[in-house]
């Protein structure tokens, strides 16, 4: 029987320890980022359509309040389809991330901005 020349505690330290994150705080902290950049690809196509909404009511000459409760909807609704995506393939971190950062990036829209949504681009109806 051959015998190793090192004995088995000296095995045992040698084996060293990883230092930093663990993997599941790695794993969030990449869907966050992911989700975070999501949001902001996804965002300005879902107002882009929602605003081609209101210039579609505009030219039918739809009231304004009509015209924003469907520019709300439209925008809502293209959001919620692009968040289908991370919803279909379970991964609620990006989910949540990427609704809160789209939820930020609107607040920011309107609040700092002063965005809205028919007199920002489409100046005061003409009738």
């Amino acid at each position: 029987m051959l015998r190793s020349s090192r004995s088995w505690r000296s095995k045992t330290s040698t084996i060293r320890r990883k230092r930093g994150l663990p993997p599941a705080i790695k794993k969030v902290l990449v869907e966050t980022i992911y989700g975070a950049l999501f949001a902001i690809f996804t965002f300005p196509v879902a107002l882009f359509i929602a605003e081609l909404g209101v210039w579609v009511m505009i030219v039918w000459m739809q009231p304004q309040n009509v015209i924003l409760s469907n520019f709300y909807l439209i925008l809502v609704m293209m959001q919620a389809l692009f968040l289908l995506i991370p919803a279909y393939n379970k991964q609620p971190v990006r989910l949540i991330v990427t609704a809160l950062v789209a939820y930020v990036l609107w607040l920011a829209l309107v609040g700092i901005a002063n965005f809205h949504p028919i007199i920002s681009l489409f100046g005061e109806l003409p009738y």
